[in-house]
């Protein structure tokens, strides 16, 4: 892949990758995804996008500050420490050590070998999968050099925050639980909007997986779904982990229907990024074949629980 600095980019990439984490991982670069897509669906007025948009700048701060240059390492990263440097999380040498690594292997390379991670360790929300598909799909849509250098500053921070044993966090599974002999989407979509996790964190995790099926070993792929399903079974003590939701049965099953209840959630208030996220992949939870018109019910009336929230 070639970079130039003056080839035209799209509108937010830029400052995208300059918006840094501000609890965990960061999450503006699934948002920017995730608003591209819901562009792609809905024609709202541009105040709208807008206030969307918004959500994101209240949630990360910038940092417009170069740490990695373009063709200048500064020393010579020992590539067998490589995983002892971002395990440990040493900075700024970890920079460093994550540059020259995209630097001696194919992209494609590191994410798998973090996809493995994310099968070996179920984590709590799935963070560790929705933002690394994020940062995958991103990859595609960089366009200069100085985006390539923000792009891996930001993903060496997503891995040493998230990988190697650091910030892990998990429940115990419920005494009654079964694990599956084996997943099927549309099966474990039922679980999943049985308990959608904080914030729908589960549907959003789900979207994700789905996405990258055909990217990721088949291995990987179901060990995915089965993390996920077991996540659905977790003893959680926080309500806000188990949310009650009203499933009506009675709404009216169209596109219209699901934009008017995206609309809602995404304008209505602007509380956190996680609204974006959480309507796009309803939306394309929604889209997929084979979703029964009793889980499209369902999904719309869980975009409209969290608009009240």
């Amino acid at each position: 892949m070639s970079y130039k600095d003056t080839e035209k980019d799209s509108p937010n990439m830029d400052e995208v990758l300059i918006r840094i984490a501000a609890i965990h991982q960061q999450h503006a670069l699934k948002c920017y995804l995730a608003i591209k897509s819901l562009k792609k669906q809905f024609v709202w007025p541009e105040t709208d996008w807008i206030k969307i948009e918004d959500l994101i700048a209240s949630e990360e701060p910038s940092l417009d500050f170069a740490i990695l240059k373009p063709d200048s390492i500064p020393f010579e990263p020992v590539t067998r420490r490589r995983h002892w440097i971002l395990a440990h999380s040493i900075y700024p040498y970890a920079y460093f050590t994550m540059q020259d690594w995209f630097q001696k292997n194919d992209a494609k390379e590191i994410f798998d070998y973090y996809f493995e991670q994310c099968a070996e360790q179920n984590e709590y929300l799935t963070h560790n999968v929705s933002v690394l598909v994020a940062f995958v799909q991103a990859w595609s849509l960089i366009r200069t050099e100085n985006q390539r250098l923000r792009f891996i500053e930001r993903f060496c921070e997503f891995v040493t925050a998230t990988f190697y044993g650091n910030n892990h966090q998990s429940y115990p599974i419920c005494e009654d639980y079964h694990k599956p002999t084996c997943f099927h989407p549309q099966t474990l979509l039922e679980s999943i909007l049985k308990q959608p996790g904080f914030w729908g964190h589960n549907l959003i995790a789900f979207a994700s997986i789905l996405r990258i099926e055909h990217q990721i070993p088949e291995g990987t792929f179901r060990q995915l779904l089965a993390n996920l399903d077991a996540q659905c079974h977790w003893k959680f003590e926080d309500d806000a982990d188990k949310p009650q939701i009203s499933f009506t049965d009675s709404n009216q099953i169209s596109s219209h229907r699901l934009a008017s209840a995206c609309h809602i959630l995404l304008t209505g208030s602007n509380r956190n990024l996680h609204q974006i996220t959480l309507a796009e992949s309803i939306c394309y939870l929604f889209n997929l074949a084979g979703i029964s018109p009793a889980q499209k019910s369902q999904l719309i009336d869980v975009i409209l629980h969290f608009s009240k929230s």
